[in-house]
C-alpha cells in the first residue's frame, strides 16, 4: 500500500473559523427540530388517540402521548446528526482553511519580500485557483524588478564614466538608493 503523499495531520488548523462554522451548523440543526416538533405537537393537541396500556384500553390526548417518543427521538437525532454534522463539516471546512492558511502564510512571505516563493497546493483544494494567480504574480513582480534591476546596472555604468562631474556623483548616490530598494525584494538568479 503506497503512503498518501501531502496528507494534513492537523485538522483545525483556524480553529475559530471551524469552530463557528460547526456550531452554527449544528444550531441550525437543533432549531430545525425543535421547530418541527413543536409543530407536530401544536398540530395534534386537539386529538385523541387510543392505546392499549398496561392490557387496557385507553384514550389519551395525542399530544401528550407523543411529546416523550416526540422527546426521545429528537434528542438521539440531534446528538448523532450533529457528530455526524461536526466531523462532515470539519473536513469540508479544513479543506477550505488549510489551504487559506497556507496561502496566508506565503502571501505574508512575499510581502517580505521574497518573490523565489512558489505556493504549492494539492490540485483538489479549493484555494488551487488563488495559490495559482499569486504565483503568476509573484512571477510578474519578479520579472518586472529584474528589469528594474539591469536597468538600474546599466545606469551604473553610465554614471561611473561620469564620475568626474559633481552632478554625477548626486546621481551615482541616488543609484545606490534605487539599488538599495530594489535589493529588498528576494528574486533569486
Amino acid at each position: 500500500m503506497m503512503k498518501q503523499k501531502n496528507r494534513r495531520k492537523n485538522y483545525f488548523i483556524k480553529k475559530k473559523f471551524q469552530g463557528n462554522f460547526i456550531f452554527r451548523f449544528s444550531f441550525l440543526l437543533i432549531l430545525g427540530l425543535v421547530l418541527s416538533g413543536t409543530i407536530l405537537y401544536l398540530f395534534s393537541r386537539g386529538t385523541l388517540t387510543t392505546t392499549f396500556v398496561n392490557s387496557r384500553l385507553s384514550i389519551v390526548n395525542t399530544a401528550h402521548y407523543i411529546l416523550p417518543g416526540l422527546l426521545g427521538s429528537s434528542l438521539i437525532t440531534i446528538v448523532l446528526v450533529s457528530l455526524a454534522t461536526a466531523v462532515v463539516i470539519m473536513y469540508l471546512s479544513h479543506r477550505i482553511a488549510g489551504p487559506l492558511y497556507k496561502v496566508e502564510r506565503s502571501a505574508q512571505e512575499i510581502g517580505a519580500g521574497d518573490l523565489t516563493l512558489k505556493i504549492r497546493l494539492r490540485s483538489t483544494d479549493e484555494m488551487a485557483k488563488l495559490a495559482d494567480c499569486f504565483n503568476q504574480m509573484t512571477e510578474d513582480l519578479k520579472k518586472h524588478l529584474l528589469e528594474i534591476k539591469t536597468k538600474s546596472e546599466d545606469l551604473g555604468k553610465y554614471l561611473t564614466a561620469l564620475k568626474e562631474k559633481d552632478t554625477a556623483k548626486e546621481l551615482l548616490e541616488k543609484k545606490r538608493q534605487l539599488d538599495s530598494a530594489i535589493d529588498y525584494f528576494k528574486v533569486g538568479a
